[in-house]
Parts: C-alpha cells; sequence; structure tokens
C-alpha cells in the first residue's frame, strides 16, 4: 500500500471519529440537567403557606409545567421563618419563605452572603372582607377595647413573630406600653384556643385553622385583629439569595411563573375540590371543615399574581424600629425586586 493510500486512510478514519463524537455529544447536552433550586419552607402546611401544596409530587406532575425542564426544586423544612434566614444565611438554601420580621431582621444584621431580595408574595393580612389572625376573649370576659388589656395576659405563638408585632402596634396606638402594661406570653396557636376557656390566658391570638375551629365551638369573641392597626401587608413571601438570583435568573422565572399559573389553577372553582383534597391530607385536616373556609373570603387573601412591593412591607418594619426591635431602621426598596415575576403580574 502506498503512502499517499495511507494518508487518504488515516484522513477518512479521523473525519469519521470525529464525526461520531460530535454526534454522541449533542444527546448528552440536550440531557444537561436543569438547574436545582434549593428552597426552604417555613413550616406551615395547607392554609397557612400555600406554596407547601404547590411543592406536592401531585403538582409537580400535573401543574408545573416548567418543573423538570427549566428548573428542579427541593424542598426543605425549617422552624419557622427565623429557621429559613438562618439557611439562607448559611447559603444551605436558595430561595425560602420569610416573614417580614425575619427578613428586616437578616437585612439589619447583614446576616445573607451578597443580600437577600424579596420576589413574591404568599398571603397577605389586614385586608378588609378577608380573615385576619384575630385576637380574641371569652365571651364574659370583661375586655371590651384594646385599652382593656392593661394588666391582662394576652398570648402570641412567639415573641417577636408578626403577630405579636401587630399586638405591640395596637397597644401603642391605644396608649399602652406593650412591656409594662400587658404580659405576652409565648405558647402554639394550637394551645392557645384551651388555654382562653380554661383562663389561664385572659386574650390570645387564634391563627388558621384554630380560629374556624375555635368559632365553631362558641363563647369567644373578637376584641381586635389587624384591619386597622396596620396597612394591608404581606405575612410571608418568597426571598431569595441575591447571589443565587444572579447565577440563576432563568430557572428562578421559571419557578414563579410555574407558581403564578399554579395560584390562578388552585382559585379556578373547577379544580376546588382537587386543591381542597390536597390540602387537606398535607395539613392532616378534614376536608369537609377545610372547605367552609378555604380559598374563600373567609381566608386570607392572596394576590392570584404574587406580586410584592416595598411599600407593603415598609410599615410593619418601621413599626418593628419603633419597637427596638431592630438594631437599626431599615429601608426594605433596595431589597425587593417583582421583576423575576411573570410580566403579566
Amino acid at each position: 500500500m502506498t503512502i499517499k493510500r495511507l494518508n487518504e486512510d488515516r484522513r477518512r478514519f479521523l473525519k469519521t471519529g470525529a464525526a461520531a463524537t460530535a454526534a454522541l455529544s449533542f444527546p448528552m447536552i440536550a440531557r444537561a440537567a436543569p438547574p436545582t433550586i434549593r428552597y426552604a419552607s417555613a413550616g406551615v402546611v395547607g392554609p397557612g403557606e400555600l406554596e407547601t401544596v404547590i411543592f406536592s409530587d401531585w403538582f409537580k406532575a400535573n401543574v408545573l409545567k416548567r418543573h423538570g425542564k427549566e428548573y428542579v426544586i427541593e424542598t426543605t423544612t425549617a422552624r419557622g421563618t427565623p429557621g429559613v434566614a438562618t439557611l439562607l444565611a448559611a447559603e444551605q438554601a436558595d430561595l425560602g419563605t420569610l416573614a417580614f420580621t425575619s427578613f428586616a431582621t437578616v437585612i439589619a444584621t447583614d446576616a445573607v452572603p451578597g443580600g437577600v431580595k424579596a420576589i413574591a408574595e404568599i398571603h397577605r393580612d389586614a385586608v378588609k372582607g378577608y380573615a385576619s389572625n384575630p385576637f380574641v376573649v371569652l365571651n364574659d370576659s370583661p375586655i371590651r377595647r384594646i385599652e382593656d388589656l392593661k394588666g391582662k395576659s394576652v398570648a402570641v405563638n412567639a415573641f417577636n413573630g408578626s403577630v405579636d408585632i401587630i399586638l405591640r402596634i395596637a397597644l401603642q396606638q391605644h396608649g399602652l406600653d406593650p412591656k409594662k402594661d400587658v404580659r405576652v406570653v409565648e405558647m402554639p396557636f394550637g394551645n392557645i384556643g384551651p388555654a382562653l376557656r380554661q383562663k389561664r390566658i385572659d386574650c390570645g391570638v387564634l391563627a388558621m385553622p384554630f380560629q374556624v375551629d375555635e368559632a365553631k365551638r362558641g363563647g369567644i369573641r373578637t376584641v381586635f385583629d389587624a384591619v386597622g392597626v396596620v396597612p394591608p401587608y404581606p405575612v410571608l413571601f418568597q426571598s431569595a439569595r441575591a447571589k443565587f438570583l444572579q447565577a440563576q435568573p432563568q430557572a428562578v422565572r421559571a419557578w414563579l411563573a410555574d407558581y403564578v399559573d399554579a395560584q390562578h389553577w388552585i382559585y379556578n372553582p373547577a379544580n376546588r375540590s382537587k386543591v381542597v383534597e390536597l390540602t387537606a391530607d398535607l395539613a392532616k385536616t378534614p376536608a369537609k371543615s377545610l372547605d367552609e373556609y378555604f380559598l374563600t373570603n373567609k381566608d386570607f387573601y392572596r394576590d392570584p399574581n404574587a406580586t410584592i412591593s416595598a411599600a407593603s412591607i415598609q410599615p410593619p418594619v418601621d413599626a418593628m424600629s419603633r419597637l427596638g426591635l431592630l438594631p437599626k431602621p431599615v429601608s426594605v426598596a433596595p431589597y425587593v425586586d417583582a421583576s423575576y415575576l411573570p410580566k403579566r403580574a
């Protein structure tokens, strides 16, 4: 065989091998895994945090059309929003559920490397015509007005939590010193109703679904709630590490597009029975009881487009500062970014 023939065969082999390698490489690129979003939930299921239902396997398979294609979401449960803040600060979560209290504290203390942004609302309090967290007493209680709480005991679920802040704001507005004039005690939401009926406390706040259960039992009345105490504000909202937003903007946009689509699906009357069924299972609540209020005006208000603004978060944060609960005043505007939501939102 001539040297010329050998060179031709060698060139043909190399060309064929290169083509085969290229053909194999394209499927590998197409099969590249979508970015993973590590999401830390605050641990409230069903009525308190609708995204817990959206995170369910059924929703991932049937409603979240971009999941598995443009992003994959992995969830973990923290112990309340302070626990979520800790995971974000440790860079062990990329997105998570925060309340205005934990959000303001994270900002004031520079706890999250690179900063944190609020990107989508979950649910709102103090909206007239919708549910709020009521501070209730027994029907035979002498407490009729906020001023009557002087010298009394009031139960909240967590010191410096959102309902505790609302209580302190209301007391100040009515001339009472939250530290001296009222004895504030801490106990789980589920224990507050029984403690009130046993007269171990004089007043207590009831969250969903406990306020519905206690109202059905009767014998209690509302003294006040957040409506009229503060402007409507987000109780819980989705927040993200700024570094992750910079690194994976398209994945976050895909997730929020699915989240908004899921909310529209959830509020479609044709899907109500399925949503109630799934939520009842997750919340370990009888579907019949849940159906009485869930996703109605007896429930918290939820913006179907998850819109969020600095103007809605700032008032309760300012109240925290006035109450001495922050090391310094906080302006939230630089830390709120609604641009990752779908354009229609």
